[in-house]
């Protein structure tokens, strides 16, 4: 039998992952099966069992890898000093990088609810983020961008709860605009900065 190679696991797995997303924002997770996720792909069932075990531990590694894109792009947006260019970078990569599929995020926090070992992750992973908007906001303090007069992790809290409560918002259909506006301004509000003209 031959060996498979690395780098050939690492891009079906990536693409298990990438079409599972796509087939979890058409049907819903509840209602997609190993089989719809196998016969988007031209896999049999079996070859996806030799990547993830079971749905869950799929769903799981998608919760994984939307938390990381969330650091990525909080990272990213750390370079800038234009702390308002930053917050409209956060929100624009949230949106366009999730697009139809954020409502995953919420259910994985329901799977999480019946399960230890996905909460465990999902905590450990939320956990990761509150630290990477920490360090933004200390960096961002360090530098005289923003306000100091605050705890910088209680406002990554904070920022964490905003950002969940926006994806609730694009999810349930509120105007675009006025999610995006909202983000902007009570970001803004949060950090102590006037809204720009």
């Amino acid at each position: 039998m031959p060996k498979v190679i690395p780098e050939y696991k690492t891009a079906a797995k990536t693409k298990i992952i990438e079409v599972a997303r796509k087939v979890f924002a058409q049907k819903g997770y509840h209602d997609t099966t190993i089989d719809d996720i196998a016969k988007e792909i031209c896999v049999s069932k079996g070859a996806l069992y030799s990547y993830f075990k079971s749905k869950e531990d799929l769903l799981k590694e998608l919760s994984l890898q939307n938390h990381q894109t969330l650091r990525d792009i909080i990272n990213t947006a750390c370079k800038s000093r234009d702390l308002t260019q930053a917050l409209e970078e956060v929100y624009i990569e949230m949106t366009e990088k999730y697009g139809g599929n954020m409502h995953i995020n919420f259910e994985i926090i329901a799977l999480a609810a019946h399960d230890s070992k996905t909460k465990k992750i999902i905590m450990e992973d939320y956990r990761r983020d509150i630290d990477t908007v920490q360090t933004f906001l200390e960096d961002q303090m360090k530098h005289g961008t923003m306000r100091t007069d605050v705890n910088a992790r209680a406002l990554a809290e904070l920022f964490t709860s905003l950002y969940m409560g926006t994806m609730a918002k694009l999810i349930l259909g509120f105007d675009s605009k006025e999610v995006h506006d909202n983000w902007i301004e009570a970001m803004l509000l949060i950090l102590g900065k006037t809204k720009p003209n």
